[in-house]
């Protein structure tokens, strides 16, 4: 298996994907008995024990990508003669068929909570409007764009174009094996295209340009360096934020604010394939989901355009003869606009020009600084 991915596999794969593989691999192959038998001794029987022993450890879903690379393997393998029989393939994972109603179960999915309320919003919108730290303009930043943190960490005021309220989403964060060394166990973030492997743009509602004047005043406030000219860097370095930074201190607005985010018990693997019980619960990347449901919820809602601003690929034959277009992205409705009082759309509500819209954010950025001189003095 490992020539097959530092072989075969690698050469088609970026380096974050082949640091995911690898991860993968250890916590979901190399610890079981499998990955150390030799060729002659595979067969259907082994590599259905090697399934159902993951399986009673973790999730269907989890054994899914193990079980793709096993297929993807075995025949590679007897593509070099190697192998008679494709024996991954043969073996099956087993599913659980749900007959019986299981009414606790059914109980507990449906109170599950999978996205942000609208009360959530209103007060995430309430610590922004308080300045309760610098993370509320983000989690603002975050439901209005529909952007992962990661390329949020990357943007730069570069590919920020404030008179026709564009974003150009060209990079995101991503981590590798230093040197591609995967025994060494070193690991290191670099900046890469973004998911997907191609770049795409955004148009921003109003309170997403008021977010961009707000955390450029800030930088420019609080950072002394900036060298990567960063829309919002760590104040203290000019360094792209962490994930991990952001996810703690929006956790901390959370708890500030009283916001439920459904944390509950979850089995994980660490990166040594040892089993941990970890509190998990909505994070950063939930954000984003709340931002999908409720533009794909919204009147009129065009899903090929929701799709084309969150980079999605679910839907690839609308993609095939759809392509975006300023006015279609603007036309996806965000969270302030569904729901904040002060940024909904009515029906036949008059667009103001970009520059009107400019000239009124630049003033509430002026009242900003304003409040912020008087209360260090």
């Amino acid at each position: 298996m490992t020539e097959f991915i530092d072989n075969e596999v690698a050469k088609g794969i970026t380096d974050s994907a082949y640091h995911s593989y690898v991860r993968t691999l250890r916590a979901n192959f190399y610890k079981y008995p499998i990955a150390n038998h030799q060729l002659q001794l595979l067969n259907k029987i082994e590599f259905q024990k090697f399934y159902d022993d993951l399986q009673s450890k973790k999730s269907h879903k989890t054994c899914l990508f193990p079980r793709q690379l096993c297929i993807r393997c075995c025949k590679w393998l007897i593509d070099q003669s190697l192998l008679e029989e494709n024996y991954a393939e043969q073996a099956t994972l087993q599913r659980t068929i749900a007959d019986e109603y299981d009414k606790a179960r059914a109980e507990e999915n449906k109170n599950r909570k999978k996205v942000f309320t609208a009360e959530d919003i209103e007060k995430f919108y309430y610590a922004y409007k308080n300045n309760m730290g610098q993370y509320p303009v983000v989690v603002l930043f975050l439901l209005e764009t529909g952007m992962r943190s990661s390329e949020f960490a990357s943007l730069r005021n570069d590919n920020i174009n404030l008179d026709t309220g564009r974003i150009d989403i060209v990079e995101t964060r991503a981590i590798r094996f230093k040197n591609g060394d995967k025994d060494s166990g070193e690991i290191e973030e670099y900046v890469k295209v973004p998911k997907n492997k191609e770049a795409r743009f955004i148009m921003m509602s109003d309170l997403a340009k008021e977010c961009v004047l707000y955390m450029q005043e800030q930088t420019k406030l609080n950072c002394k360096n900036n060298p990567d000219n960063l829309l919002y860097p760590t104040f203290r370095n000019g360094r792209r934020r962490t994930n991990a930074t952001m996810e703690v201190g929006f956790h901390t607005l959370c708890d500030k604010l009283g916001i439920d985010r459904d944390v509950r018990k979850t089995r994980i693997t660490d990166k040594d394939g040892k089993e941990l019980y970890l509190n998990k619960g909505l994070c950063l990347h939930s954000l984003r989901h709340t931002s999908d449901s409720i533009a794909n919820a919204a009147k009129g809602a065009n899903v090929v355009n929701t799709a084309l601003k969150m980079g999605h690929k679910a839907i690839s034959t609308e993609n095939v003869y759809t392509h975006p277009t300023e006015e279609g992205l603007r036309s996806v409705i965000t969270p302030s606009q569904a729901i904040l009082d002060d940024y909904k759309k009515t029906p036949g509500e008059v667009e103001k020009s970009a520059e009107d819209r400019i000239a009124e954010l630049e003033a509430q950025i002026l009242e900003l600084k304003k409040q912020i001189s008087e209360s260090k003095t």
